[in-house]
């Protein structure tokens, strides 16, 4: 995979399998400013994709590579959230208002998609579920089923 908009936050797996997608909402009223945030180094903060609101994907960090975006975190007892999953994100607000697009759901089904095409069936959760108490997205976005995207 390119990166449309590659971020510096990233570095290798170490050997560590794929095993999870976590879905995350950026709390960021436009993609530009979340993509800026993404490509700072000072940010230390990124995804393996960003899906704007209009359904557009941004590339940020190849999928073989460790991306910076679930910070302290545990799923299925690993601690090291980073180094086995895929991180794909939504471009939204994240303040319980403003709802997923159609063409987002659209988008990120695909995501999904081809990340199971390249690393196997690889189970689907959210930022929330990882890090709970820590976390809210994309739960707290109104309408969102995880069911759509398992």
């Amino acid at each position: 995979m390119s990166c449309t908009h590659p971020s510096p936050n990233h570095n290798d797996r170490k050997g560590q399998a794929v095993k999870v997608i976590v879905l995350h909402a950026d709390a960021s009223p436009n993609e530009r400013g979340c993509l800026s945030w993404l490509q700072s180094s000072e940010s230390k903060v990124s995804y393996h994709a960003l899906v704007g609101r209009d359904g557009k994907v941004y590339t940020v960090v190849p999928y073989d590579r460790r991306a910076w975006h679930a910070g302290k975190a545990e799923w299925s007892g690993h601690k090291d959230v980073n180094g086995i999953s895929v991180g794909l994100c939504f471009s939204n607000k994240n303040d319980g208002k403003e709802p997923l697009t159609e063409a987002q759901k659209e988008a990120m089904r695909k995501l999904i998609a081809e990340v199971r095409g390249k690393y196997g069936p690889v189970p689907v959760t959210t930022h929330a579920k990882v890090a709970p108490g820590r976390k809210t997205d994309p739960e707290n976005v109104p309408g969102f089923d995880l069911a759509q995207f398992t």
